[in-house]
């Protein structure tokens, strides 16, 4: 087992910033290149966990600009399924690869199953209405989020509930959006991950939740360096026992201290 006693968080920004100095982008495609090598990033502010956001490497500083360009890309790259678009990290807009998106979805808790949003329920991960809005999904979609809360939330009650019932079943990988539309206001438009993406689910079955995770917490490291383990745990919603079993399946992955507190860190540090 290798210590790397001296790591410092100089150190650590050091190796962040010259990751993210290799890629200066203008374009549509430099974008996909840029999480295509990350493997997964927010889709515009950095946030939770260290990991960056495609505004850390727009070649501007026009902050319109970046919304501009970001907000154009999400589209194009959704509707084109070259990414994954969804609020998977922390609850915030977040892109995964379709490299890791197995990864991804064999954490889910899925198992690519029709009644897998069923299951769901019954074990307590999505509430009435959330399973209520992906059986209406799975029924009729390809749905807009307008047409969704006319057909599920009733008139004058309040939007909170229906935004978190979207936002968890993103999160569990039942649902993803694959367009939008704009018809006088901006609707995103949304399907059902096993009818929008099933080679991905076909690619998850050769994956254990240990492999995925370890392939993961790889590719986390491999980005920002070193991280303290809860802060990883809290960032993919892992219980200690599957940031145990993925610290132990990769090699990649090494055990220091910076200030005195554990971290994990990617082996790259120690070169």
């Amino acid at each position: 087992m290798l210590w790397m006693m001296d790591l410092t968080p100089r150190h650590v920004a050091t190796y962040r910033t010259a990751l993210l100095a290799a890629h200066r982008v203008t374009t549509r495609r430099g974008g996909l290149r840029f999480v295509n090598a990350l493997g997964f990033c927010y889709a515009f502010t950095a946030g939770p966990g260290g990991l960056p956001g495609l505004f850390d490497v727009l070649a501007t500083r026009s902050i319109d600009r970046m919304w501009g360009w970001a907000w154009q890309w999400k589209d194009d790259l959704v509707s084109r399924r070259r990414v994954y678009y969804g609020k998977v990290l922390r609850g915030k807009p977040a892109y995964v690869s379709l490299a890791f998106l197995p990864h991804f979805y064999a954490l889910s808790g899925n198992v690519g199953d029709p009644d897998d949003a069923l299951q769901a329920y019954r074990e307590g991960r999505l509430s009435r209405l959330a399973r209520d809005v992906y059986a209406v999904i799975d029924a009729d979609g390809p749905l807009s989020t307008w047409t969704l809360r006319r057909r599920c939330v009733p008139r004058g009650a309040p939007a909170g509930p229906f935004q978190r019932a979207l936002t968890i079943l993103q999160a569990a990988f039942l649902i993803a959006k694959v367009g939008e539309i704009e018809n006088g206001s901006y609707s995103f438009i949304w399907d059902t991950f096993a009818r929008w993406m099933p080679q991905a689910i076909g690619a998850a079955r050769s994956l254990t939740a240990s492999q995925a995770a370890a392939a993961v917490l790889e590719r986390y490291l491999r980005t920002v360096g070193a991280a303290p383990p809860r802060v990883i745990a809290a960032l993919f919603a892992w219980s200690p026992a599957l940031l145990h079993a993925a610290r132990t399946n990769t090699d990649a992955v090494v055990e220091a201290t910076i200030g005195g507190k554990d971290v994990l860190a990617h082996r790259k540090l120690d070169h």
